[in-house]
């Protein structure tokens, strides 16, 4: 087991959830610009979709970080581990604040839609028991009495996050689809949306390109645990295959389709020649850092197109 440190702790609990986030921001800002009628930023999705992305990340690295430091009674006893976890959940508080006040600001629908998409990835590691759906069903059928006296049997328990693929399905929805959704159902609710967006650019390509941009993302972080998840019989998507450079070859082939079928895009193009490569730059050898890069093969050319649509 590796040492924990206060820079771990900063990285995981700060540094790890924020330049995530930025890829939602960038994201949100680019589908709040092509969308709206008026060419104009709203800050109320964009503010929603960082915040909501920074709640469910930071949750479960605090939650992750809080066993691993209960296993030691060295780190428990230690100030400087302890107050960390204080400025962790004094920064969650403030992301909950700032999402809220954005909420209050969004028609009901809004409200449906950011809790449809955040509440499977705070639910990510969370144990789900069936007896206590079982319960629940029971008494409301009032059959509760009926069966008390059977003798009780163990229910299997439901984690979203060892289903096999669910990480990068769920990447990939919440952060693709659920960005559009969430900027679709503000800018809708105060009768800005567009109905044409701007060349290049479609409504199928937003959520294509975000999506399996997303998805793959996450697989990519599974090529950088290979060994540790595979150690641990963690189904993920490279442990499945049971090889690295199978998974590679699937991701680079994900990206040059989504670059295929929208081939006259070039920002799109551009961000899916990106991903291939870094896909084949990084491995399990490299940095956990490095991987970030990977998290922003959408970001840069969001950037190159917004600075092109402003000094123009």
């Amino acid at each position: 087991m590796s040492i924990l440190t206060t820079q771990k702790l900063a990285d995981e609990l700060f540094l790890r959830p924020i330049v995530i986030s930025m890829n939602s921001l960038a994201l949100s800002c680019l589908m709040s610009y092509v969308m709206s009628a008026n060419g104009t930023l709203d800050w109320r999705p964009i503010t929603i979709c960082v915040t909501s992305d920074i709640l469910a990340m930071g949750a479960d690295h605090l939650k992750d970080k809080k066993e691993e430091v209960s296993s030691d009674r060295d780190n428990t006893n230690d100030p400087h581990i302890t107050s960390w976890f204080v400025y962790a959940r004094t920064f969650l508080i403030a992301s909950a604040v700032l999402l809220a006040l954005a909420l209050s600001q969004c028609p009901i629908s809004t409200l449906l839609t950011t809790a449809a998409f955040v509440a499977p990835a705070l639910l990510w590691t969370t144990p789900i028991s069936f007896k206590k759906f079982g319960l629940i069903s029971k008494r409301l059928l009032g059959r509760f009495d009926k069966d008390k006296h059977q003798p009780s049997t163990s229910a299997p328990t439901l984690i979203i996050k060892r289903i096999p693929g669910m990480k990068a399905i769920f990447n990939g929805i919440i952060r693709g689809c659920g960005i559009y959704a969430v900027v679709l159902s503000v800018l809708s609710g105060s009768g800005n949306l567009t109905n044409t967006l701007p060349s290049p650019w479609s409504v199928v390509q937003l959520i294509v390109w975000s999506t399996v941009n997303r998805s793959c993302h996450a697989i990519m972080t599974d090529v950088r645990d290979f060994e540790d998840d595979l150690k641990a019989g963690v189904p993920t998507i490279p442990v499945l295959l049971g090889s690295v450079l199978k998974t590679k070859v699937i991701l680079t082939a994900c990206h040059m389709l989504v670059m295929s079928a929208f081939i006259e895009n070039p920002y799109i193009m551009g961000s899916c020649l990106f991903a291939a490569a870094l896909v084949w730059m990084l491995g399990k050898h490299s940095p956990k850092r490095a991987f970030l890069f990977s998290s922003h093969s959408q970001s840069l050319f969001i950037i190159w197109y917004l600075l092109t649509r402003h000094i123009n």
